[in-house]
């Protein structure tokens, strides 16, 4: 039964037709609509099937108790509040449906004006916390708007996707040239989805060499191999309840795909060394600058875990073709980053901006900032010139104007650094003993010896 004389839906969950009967009444009276489920299971599909502000739910009913329905509510992230009725002397009972997360109780025989009191101060917090969401949500938005300059109709088409689907929980694939901006989108839908209030974690799968990507994703137990001298929590577990973006999914071994399509199907992973299955709550997102149709057209990426990634797909446009926001990244990265180096400038002169709009901007957003950051080093006078960026792009560091940049260079470069890194980490894990470090890193003694060389990190006594 419902009453359409009150925007607030409460639903009584309760076997005794008398306290149905009266707590409908007293509902009825107070202007409120109102749904009757006698069982746990029917109110889980009341649930499902509409929208309410509050829960009146008796903790001894067949089947599911008030408990498990309590615990269902929360698990599945229902935001109203939830009142628990108790029968007479239960108060440790009581006290325990609040640590399980219900906003209140009272108990049996009901009293008419605490039942009152007590619905109207849940329905008035309920009515609160959606204001705050409301503002949260708005503010997000307006941060959004500054971080992320849209007045093309391009990018305000790429931002308008991310908005509606950030209030889903589907995967999203994010594609777009290198530097163009995907990590920025990823994160937007991040901060606007309900999950903005847990860790949203990035993996480059392009910068970790493969030996060292699996246990970076799902981690390893203390013995798992010589050099496992503690537990690591890979970034699955680390993003759960929130979001874990792969950047450069395309670049992902067919065997590291396989696991990844599990864990997506299963929902849960297995430490390396361990046996023990953990179950992960996250949402995935993930970006490629590759064409994944033809990649699994070609046998390269899978295309079960293809259909997984891609349930939503968001393009982000080359800056090339958003020409109403180049002069505004234009003075959104002069006024960041003369502030930060501290010169002091007049801006960007008429001439700069003409280039910048005839540039074709290979690197895309990324070149942009590169670009701007060495102008304001280099540039002498009080204004950065045309002739200044130009020189800058037409000199040698492998790039000519409007020809390509060496995009292969500059991921081996990223590669670098970050294997130097992972290295200096295991080494520093074992206390520089080489034979540990290269059972650690899955490699041979001569690969981590060559490749410490490499990179300077021999130490002579």
């Amino acid at each position: 039964m419902a009453f359409a004389t009150n925007e607030h839906k409460i639903l009584i969950v309760d076997d005794d037709t008398s306290i149905q009967f009266f707590l409908g009444e007293l509902l009825r009276k107070e202007g409120f609509q109102f749904d009757i489920a006698s069982t746990g299971h029917d109110a889980i599909g009341f649930l499902k099937d509409d929208s309410y502000s509050l829960v009146l739910l008796d903790e001894k009913m067949p089947g599911m108790s008030g408990i498990e329905v309590l615990e269902r509510i929360k698990a599945e992230g229902y935001p109203m509040p939830v009142i628990m009725i108790t029968a007479y002397g239960s108060k440790e009972l009581a006290m325990r449906s609040i640590r399980y997360g219900a906003y209140d109780f009272f108990t049996k025989p009901v009293d008419i004006e605490i039942v009152r009191t007590v619905i109207n101060r849940a329905i008035e917090r309920y009515e609160l916390q959606r204001e705050l969401e409301t503002l949260k949500t708005e503010s997000l938005e307006k941060t959004l708007k500054d971080e992320i300059i849209a007045e093309s109709d391009e990018m305000k088409r790429a931002l308008e996707l991310s908005k509606k689907v950030a209030a889903t929980d589907v995967t999203v694939l994010i594609t777009g040239e290198s530097g163009s901006g995907k990590e920025l989108i990823a994160k937007a839908i991040h901060k606007l989805s309900d999950r903005r209030d847990n860790p949203f974690i990035s993996v480059n799968c392009a910068a970790i060499p493969e030996t060292l990507l699996e246990s970076e994703l799902f981690g390893y137990e203390k013995g798992a191999f010589t050099g496992a001298t503690r537990q690591h929590i890979g970034k699955f577990e680390r993003a759960s309840r929130g979001s874990i973006f792969l950047d450069e999914i395309g670049d992902l071994s067919l065997g590291l795909q396989a696991k990844l399509l599990r864990a997506l199907q299963d929902k849960e992973i297995e430490r390396l060394g361990g046996t023990k299955a953990i179950k992960v709550d996250l949402r995935l997102i993930s970006a490629t600058n590759r064409n994944l149709n033809a990649a699994v057209a070609e046998g390269r990426f899978r295309d079960d875990l293809f259909y997984r990634v891609k349930v939503f797909e968001i393009n982000v446009p080359p800056l090339r073709e958003r020409g109403k926001d180049i002069p505004l990244l234009a003075d959104y990265f002069f006024k960041k980053y003369s502030k930060a180096i501290g010169k002091k400038f007049k801006g960007i002169s008429a001439s700069a901006i003409s280039f910048f709009l005839n540039y074709q901007w290979p690197g895309n957003v990324r070149e942009m900032e590169n670009l701007i950051q060495r102008a304001i080093i280099l540039e002498d006078n009080d204004l950065i010139t045309g002739e200044t960026v130009t020189e800058l792009i037409s000199e040698g560091r492998g790039r000519k104007l409007h020809g390509e940049i060496k995009v292969k260079d500059r991921i081996e470069t990223v590669k670098s650094e970050e294997e130097k890194k992972l290295i200096i980490d295991a080494l520093t894990e074992v206390r520089w003993k080489r034979k540990d470090a290269a059972a650690r890193l899955g490699i041979s003694r001569k690969s981590l010896f060559n490749k410490m060389k490499k990179y300077g990190l021999i130490i002579y006594h």
